[in-house]
């Protein structure tokens, strides 16, 4: 590579070294600061973005490693994928391309996307035998780059849960994301194997219309092939236990499918195998699609056959998960009257509330940094109901415990925690109670914010340090999930 373009900036960089296929996607020792700065990048593997490199493919003219060049590298532990790219550009043309507007059409009806006309970063990651994987836009930023994605032929949003920061130098940009291993729906293994595609449009004209960017010549690279998780980080989840497995499965077969081809299926027939290939005139774009309403309902096999005929295997399986956490985790009745929605059946209120209180409870005893949108897709996505939905419950579920603050009914409960890791009963109240009021508003308002912003504001006002407000925080999500 080009060493005396990246000496300038020795402290954004990190140097690997070229590996066999599949690239190994090596442990995070330690957690990398997604800030854009890659000094805790010294030992992956590189993957080099340069014209004629293995398994990198190239449309439009690169005139050297002046014009374009990238590294990325690969890590991972038991919650994220982490990607880091580093790209040397002589010409720096990024500008946020919302979802809604990235496809361009033309007077001649000619259709374009948008995204492949300005400076960008694709990933696009899929588990073994998955049909369809997830895909992330980023745009060049000195800070928190904008970003969109979404699973493929599902409709891309601004709403997901990955974590990203950049830095932006004349001629350099540098993005590291954290990609949940949740939001993909993978239980990570060590010596998985994913297909993978990272691609980075070069654009050279940074004050010119869209138009007339598209009617002159575009350029892109990529790489695409497998990467393969190695080693063994701590805190690794399990598959769900085989005797569930086994449940689920029994009740399947009970269900009588009938043995026709579904739509989905036989467009699939007739695309090729790599969803997210890239053809030399075609964007790399995988289709866009309004995913469809989940099952509301907690009926078992003696739903009609037209019913059971337009559900996917997946959302059958949702369905009976809901069914088995009822009869083994049921949320309280106070939280089943919560709900007010004729669309969402008590098991999937259980649901909601049971992935809830659990992942408050993961998220604060691993103090991990969450958005407040993450956490209202994570329990919709397990509940098998809309975002809306879910996030309907969480203001419900919000309100009613900041109406049983302020009449005292919690006041027990939480001074038996806080006698417990050492804080004052009336704080730790406050803290409650501050942590609840500005969550609810978030949610009510529409607005996004971090698990970690929420907490600082709320342990300042009820004049508890950082220690102890986690600490209190960790112990109450744990009891309420006892």
């Amino acid at each position: 590579m080009r060493r005396t373009a990246w000496a300038a900036w020795a402290s954004l960089l990190a140097v690997g070294a070229d590996g066999a296929e599949p690239v190994a996607v090596v442990p995070a020792t330690p957690k990398p600061t997604l800030d854009g700065i890659l000094v805790e990048w010294g030992a992956p593997e590189r993957i080099g973005l340069v014209p004629g490199g293995e398994r990198v493919g190239v449309r439009g003219a690169f005139t050297g490693s002046a014009d374009h060049e990238a590294d990325l590298y690969l890590m991972w532990d038991a919650d994220y994928v982490y990607v880091a790219a580093a790209v040397v550009d002589d010409i720096v043309d990024a500008q946020q391309i919302p979802p809604d507007k990235s496809e361009w059409r033309g007077p001649s009806r000619e259709r374009k996307d948008a995204m492949f006309y300005y400076d960008h970063l694709k990933i696009f990651l899929r588990g073994p035998e998955q049909p369809l994987g997830h895909t992330i836009w980023l745009s060049p930023a000195d800070g928190t780059p904008y970003l969109w994605g979404g699973m493929q032929r599902q409709k891309p949003t601004e709403l997901v849960p990955v974590k990203a920061g950049g830095a932006l130098r004349e001629q350099l940009y540098t993005f590291e994301v954290g990609i949940p291993w949740r939001w993909l729906g993978l239980y990570p293994q060590p010596d998985m194997v994913l297909d993978a595609l990272f691609l980075l449009p070069d654009s050279d004209l940074p004050n010119e219309e869209l138009r007339d960017k598209v009617r002159q010549s575009n350029k892109w690279i990529w790489w695409q092939g497998k990467v393969q998780l190695k080693g063994q980080p701590p805190g690794l989840r399990q598959l769900p236990k085989q005797e569930v497995m086994a449940e689920i499965a029994e009740k399947t077969r009970e269900i009588t499918v009938p043995k026709v081809a579904l739509r989905e299926e036989r467009a699939e027939e007739k695309e090729p195998e790599q969803q997210d290939s890239v053809a030399v005139e075609k964007s790399p774009v995988a289709p866009r699609e309004t995913p469809a309403q989940a099952a509301s309902g907690d009926s078992g096999p003696s739903r009609s056959q037209e019913a059971v005929q337009t559900e996917s295997v997946p959302t059958i399986r949702s369905r009976l998960n809901r069914s088995l956490l009822a009869k083994r985790h049921p949320a309280p009745d106070w939280v089943r009257a919560l709900n007010d929605d004729a669309e969402v059946s008590r098991g999937q209120v259980d649901s909601l509330y049971y992935r809830l209180t659990h992942s408050l409870a993961r998220l604060t005893a691993d103090r991990i940094n969450a958005r407040t949108d993450g956490i209202v897709m994570d329990i919709a996505e397990y509940a098998g109901t809309w975002r809306a939905q879910a996030q309907h419950f969480l203001q419900k579920l919000l309100a009613k415990t900041l109406a049983d603050l302020e009449q005292g009914r919690l006041q027990s409960q939480i001074e038996t925690v806080a006698a417990e890791v050492g804080v004052d009963g009336d704080k730790a109240t406050r803290l409650v109670q501050s942590l609840c009021r500005e969550a609810l508003k978030i949610y009510t308002e529409g607005k996004v914010a971090s698990s970690e912003t929420l907490i600082d504001r709320a342990r300042r006002r009820a004049k508890l340090s950082e220690e102890q407000a986690h600490n209190l925080l960790a112990v109450l999500a744990a009891s309420i999930t006892q």
